[in-house]
């Protein structure tokens, strides 16, 4: 069956959901392999329509302090071998909310889907803080203002969208992530405002009466917990943080900014949490 071209892209595990979203319009969809601190991106450049795209024009979109993190490699690979990898990724359904891969068809019987290439959602079923920040956001019927806090490439933000959130805006301190972002939210004719800001820069209206997402680590929710104190907000729905010692540590930080525990999410060591106002009185509920 003869062979055909491929761009691999060898980087470290924590930059390829970024690197891949900021490629996927010139390169087009591609697949994730490896395990670790380093990560193979399998582009398809040729089937996408591109064709032979140079190295100085994949690495363009990228920050020069990541180029010299990255390599790029022409390798060829078994004949039709770009589409047969895609039967391992198959819509994954998240009780209202669908999430599928662009060649697969739309999901019967959900209220919302949300179309993602493979390398920015697929391969582990959703890491489970993200799967348990999609659970939450779906108790309950409330829409309105919504602010992710920490967005990397904007999935949260867009699975908001699809949810029917609105006005939507996102945060991230990483400039690359701001793009990759961006890049994202227009790949999907998504209104979602995205701004570089660190936590403390942010603006608090953004904050009063919208519901947050923060999918990130304890002492940046602890900074962020900090910023809420006596602020009117609907609810914060937490996740990236570890059962045990780091669930404890948040629960005092939560009430010490005036916030209580309705529900909280476990799967293997995470726990996600949805964090309300005192004045919303419902008890906790445990899953």
């Amino acid at each position: 069956m003869g062979a055909d071209p491929a761009v691999r892209i060898t980087l470290p595990t924590a930059w390829a959901e970024i690197v891949g979203a900021l490629l996927y319009e010139r390169l087009g969809p591609f697949q994730e392999l490896g395990e670790g601190e380093r990560r193979h991106l399998i582009f398809y450049p040729f089937r996408h329509g591109a064709g032979f795209v140079e190295d100085e024009e994949i690495l363009a979109p990228l920050p020069e302090e990541l180029r010299a993190l990255i390599s790029i490699e022409r390798v060829l690979v078994p004949g039709g071998w770009e589409d047969s990898w895609k039967i391992h990724f198959k819509p994954i359904v998240i009780r209202r909310l669908a999430v599928r891969p662009p060649w697969e068809s739309p999901v019967p019987h959900v209220e919302a889907e949300l179309v993602l290439t493979p390398g920015l959602a697929f391969g582990t079923g959703l890491h489970p803080t993200t799967r348990g920040i999609l659970l939450l956001l779906q108790d309950g019927e409330a829409r309105g203002p919504l602010v992710d806090v920490g967005t990397g490439s904007g999935i949260l933000a867009l699975a908001a969208h699809a949810l029917g959130f609105a006005p939507i805006r996102a945060l991230d301190n990483d400039p690359v992530a701001v793009e990759a972002a961006r890049a994202n939210a227009a790949n999907h004719s998504a209104p979602i405002e995205v701004q570089c800001y660190e936590l403390e820069d942010a603006p608090l209206e953004w904050f009063r009466g919208a519901t947050l997402l923060a999918n990130i680590t304890l002492e940046p929710v602890s900074g962020l917990l900090k910023r809420l104190k006596g602020l009117e907000i609907r609810r914060l729905l937490v996740a990236g943080i570890l059962s045990g010692e780091q669930e404890s540590l948040l629960e005092g930080r939560a009430r010490e900014a005036g916030l209580t525990i309705a529900s909280r999410l476990y799967e293997h060591e995470w726990v996600a949490f949805d964090l309300r106002p005192h004045s919303c009185g419902a008890g906790e509920k445990r899953e």
